[in-house]
């Protein structure tokens, strides 16, 4: 059995991001690229999750808070960013307070989160990884923008 490779040692990378305090992550797969000092132009008739849109090499692309949609004050400050993720067929902008690294995990350090009643996978949370004292949320960005209102 030395051929035989364990689940907890399969390695997976996500690109880790704060808000509010609470550092998440997100499977690097699903992101295009992190941007900073992005000009944001509104667009009437949105929700207040959605920031605006932005001009990306000649895409636009909607750009939502993350802070808003998980229930936090908005906040904007110089280490605010916007990670770019797929979206389906398009791409969606997600503005975070700050992108902090990317990280290498074990599949098998991934634990299901706790039931809180918020509906785990209806919220986009695949997992947590507790390491050093801190507590990282894994989300799946699929679930998460699901059913994500953009109009108003």
């Amino acid at each position: 059995m030395s051929g035989a490779r364990r689940d907890d040692q399969v390695l997976s990378r996500w690109v880790c991001f704060e808000m509010s305090g609470q550092v998440y992550g997100l499977p690097i797969s699903a992101v295009q690229e992190v941007l900073a000092d992005t000009c944001i132009e509104p667009v009437p008739g949105t929700t207040l999750l959605v920031l605006g849109v932005i001009n990306l090499r000649g895409s636009v692309v909607t750009v939502v808070d993350l802070r808003r949609h998980f229930g936090f004050e908005p906040e904007a400050d110089a280490q605010t960013r916007i990670i770019v993720v797929d979206h389906g067929s398009e791409s969606l902008g997600l503005c975070v307070d700050r992108v902090a690294d990317v990280r290498k995990l074990s599949d098998g350090a991934i634990k299901p989160a706790p039931a809180t009643g918020g509906g785990q996978a209806e919220a986009g949370i695949r997992g947590m990884v507790s390491r050093s004292g801190e507590l990282l949320t894994l989300l799946d960005p699929a679930r998460l923008l699901a059913d994500l209102p953009l109009l108003a």
